[in-house]
C-alpha cells in the first residue's frame, strides 16, 4: 500500500463508523462473510483494508475543520485553519485560580469575568506559521494527536480580540 498520512482507527473509533466501512467493504466487493474469512485467512489483507478506510475517514473529517482547541487546566491554545496557515491565540494562568481551561462548560466571558473577580493575571500569546511540509491535513492531524479537539472558534475569536 502507498504511504500513508494518518495512524489506523483505533477499534472503538472504527465501532463509531460502523455503517461507513461497511459501505466501504461493499464497494470494494467485500460482503460480511469474505470479510470474516479475510480476518481469519489474511489478517494483513484486512488490516490493510482498515488502514486505507482511516485514511478517507481522517482527510474527510480533517478537511472540514477551521478551528480546534488545546486545554490544559491553566493554559488554553486555540487554533484557526486556513488554507495556508494556522494560527494559534493562547492563554496561560499564572498563581491561583479556580479556573480549569479542562471544564468546558464555562462560557468564554464567564471565564473572563472570574479572572477579572479573582485578579488573575492571565498571560496572553499567539503564533502563526505555515504548514509543514507535509501539508495542511498532516499538520492538523498531528495537533489533535497531541490532544486538540475541534472547536466552534468562539475562544479563538475571543482571545484574537483581546
Amino acid at each position: 500500500m502507498k504511504e500513508t498520512k494518518f495512524r489506523r482507527l483505533r477499534k472503538s473509533e472504527l465501532e463509531e463508523v460502523t455503517d461507513q466501512f461497511v459501505k466501504f467493504l461493499s464497494v470494494n466487493g467485500i460482503d460480511a462473510g469474505s470479510w470474516q474469512k479475510m480476518k481469519e485467512e489474511q489478517p494483513g489483507r484486512a488490516d490493510g483494508f482498515i488502514l486505507q478506510f482511516s485514511q478517507i475517514v481522517f482527510a474527510g473529517v480533517i478537511e472540514k475543520i477551521e478551528y480546534l482547541v488545546h486545554r490544559r487546566p491553566n493554559d488554553l491554545r486555540t487554533y484557526k485553519t486556513g488554507p495556508d496557515k494556522i494560527e494559534m491565540r493562547g492563554i496561560l494562568l499564572d498563581g491561583p485560580t479556580s479556573i480549569d481551561f479542562t471544564i468546558t462548560d464555562l462560557p468564554p466571558k464567564e471565564m473572563f469575568a472570574r479572572m477579572k473577580a479573582e485578579g488573575v493575571s492571565p498571560k496572553l500569546y499567539s503564533a502563526e506559521r505555515k504548514y509543514m511540509p507535509t501539508g495542511r491535513d498532516q499538520d492538523i492531524f498531528l495537533i489533535m494527536e497531541e490532544g486538540a479537539l475541534i472547536d466552534s472558534g468562539e475562544l479563538f475569536e475571543t482571545l484574537a480580540g483581546l
